[in-house]
């Protein structure tokens, strides 16, 4: 995550967010504006610790947010091995003897 500023900004944050709401950026180049159309932006993120700062609700309010525990290790082997499982069985692997 980029680092807050002293106003609570995160600059690469607010470029996304800029893009969201105005459907576009400022070519500095050129000095006009780029309309930016038919864009999905998909995003995932962690927690807050270990230097990852809050997402602003100015940003967050774009999006549907999501939270998911930590899956146990016995959730973890279930997934894995019905996936091993179905592919061995579709591959017509033998089990043991």
């Amino acid at each position: 995550m980029p680092q807050v500023e002293e106003y609570g900004a995160q600059p690469p944050i607010e470029l996304l967010r800029l893009l969201i709401d105005k459907s576009g950026m400022f070519d500095r180049k050129e000095w006009e504006w780029k309309n930016i159309n038919g864009c999905t932006i998909v995003a995932a993120a962690a927690p807050p610790s270990g230097g990852r700062a809050v997402l602003t609700p100015r940003f967050t309010t774009h999006f549907n947010v999501m939270c998911m525990p930590q899956a146990t290790q016995a959730v973890l082997a279930k997934i894995f091995s019905s996936i091993l499982d179905g592919y061995l069985k579709a591959n017509n692997y033998q089990e043991g003897p």
